[in-house]
């Protein structure tokens, strides 16, 4: 055991018993090589989630009566650790081996490092949708090319490291309702203090994504509480994040896909404005296309075409939904 590393683990969870078995155990044995102290925090699950914990006898339970989201639970952790460097982990992850260890040394090499954060692999655990696969292709875009490390706008909560004393200093994780906004903004926070995020290849993970249906109504709640974040930011996110500028493009040249019909009457000029959107949003596009055919072959490629009409109509219907609750035509 190497004693020169203190760090206090923290899972926060909520009704992950078909993942987090697997996810403690490589977490447990990950932790034998420093000093550690493993908190799961289970946010009112109503599944058999505490239960499988339980069995780990090493791992400290705290278990909520009510489900206030992530943001909360990981503060609770946080409030629960013996140590000052904490490390946060997903319950439906499988980190690689000597991830922790890389993600505390690169922390601890530089003051002006706020957050270290792992990169995931290209490995979709989830082989009961054919569909996740382009979710796992989109979640992973944008890091093929680090070679070392690259820095980020975002703390990705996921999988990170920080300081409880400067985790405090900036007031904590913001608690939203279900999951989502978290590490946008607590990336601001950390940018704010003049500190970095980064994000290395030297600690990975891989996981399990959810069909496009599911991510499809994520993307609807994540894309309004995003906004409150990006109306006090005034900036995109960096590549990497569904929040980008190109994404954004990417979802008005929907939206005018969409409306075209109603604007143009005259066939051979809908026909034309249609060409014309769809080349430009094939160039936008034209890395993603690359990358989804290089991991998954030519069928993932024609399926983006589709996938990527849906998930910017989710951004979409986000912003009208962000509108609605703006004006409270919804609570």
């Amino acid at each position: 055991m190497n004693s020169n590393y203190r760090v206090s683990i923290i899972i926060p969870t909520y009704n992950s018993q078909e993942t987090i078995k697997e996810c403690l155990t490589n977490i447990c044995e990950e932790a034998k090589n420093f000093e550690s102290d493993i908190i799961v925090v289970d946010d009112n699950s109503s599944d058999k989630t505490t239960e499988i914990v339980e069995k780990f006898e090493s791992i400290k339970l705290i278990k909520l009566t009510k489900n206030l989201g992530v943001g909360n639970a990981r503060n609770i952790g946080a409030q629960n650790a013996r140590h000052d460097t904490l490390c946060y982990v997903d319950s439906d992850l499988i980190i690689s081996k000597n991830s922790i260890i890389n993600l505390v040394k690169k922390l601890n090499e530089n003051k002006n490092i706020g957050s270290v954060s792992a990169i995931q692999e290209v490995i979709n655990l989830n082989t009961k949708s054919w569909s996740s696969n382009f979710v796992c292709l989109k979640s992973c875009y944008g890091f093929e090319r680090v070679e070392k490390e690259t820095e980020s706008t975002t703390c990705a909560s996921e999988f990170c490291v920080i300081s409880k004393t400067f985790l405090n200093r900036i007031g904590g994780w913001r608690s939203y309702r279900n999951a989502g906004g978290e590490e946008f903004h607590l990336g601001y926070d950390i940018n704010q203090a003049n500190k970095k995020n980064l994000r290395i290849k030297d600690a990975s993970y891989r996981t399990f994504y959810v069909s496009l249906y599911e991510r499809f109504l994520r993307i609807i709640d994540r894309t309004e509480k995003y906004i409150h974040i990006f109306l006090k930011k005034k900036n995109f996110e960096s590549t990497g994040s569904f929040a980008t500028l190109n994404q954004s493009f990417s979802a008005f040249l929907t939206l005018l896909i969409l409306i075209s019909p109603g604007l143009f009457f005259n066939q051979g000029s809908l026909i034309l404005i249609l060409a014309v959107l769809f080349i430009i949003q094939t160039i936008i596009e034209f890395k993603f296309l690359i990358f989804a055919k290089k991991n998954y072959g030519f069928s993932m490629l024609l399926f983006s075409f589709y996938g990527i009409q849906i998930i910017n109509i989710g951004i979409l219907l986000g912003i009208i939904y962000f509108v609605c609750r703006k004006i409270k035509l919804i609570k």
